[in-house]
């Protein structure tokens, strides 16, 4: 995965200028039921990942985020 190209589709999901590795993602206006679920849909149609609704509760960051998804594609 390349986490520069994760987090910029991270910001276009969350409408932010830019998202860091150590964005915390519930602290980001734009994180919302619609952000989780357009986060849902990038990682099934472009990491082949399916991500559970208590799986992404549990994340804090970006990176957590990132990592997340990287750990399902292995």
């Amino acid at each position: 995965m390349n986490k520069t190209e994760f987090y910029q589709r991270l910001a276009e999901i969350l409408d932010a200028e830019a998202v860091q590795a150590e964005t915390v993602l519930k602290d980001m206006d734009g994180w919302d039921s619609l952000a989780v679920l357009s986060v849902l849909a990038l990682a099934d149609s472009k990491y082949g990942v399916t991500i559970k609704a208590d799986e992404i509760r549990a994340v804090q960051t970006a990176a957590d985020l990132a990592g997340l998804i990287e750990t399902k594609k292995k």
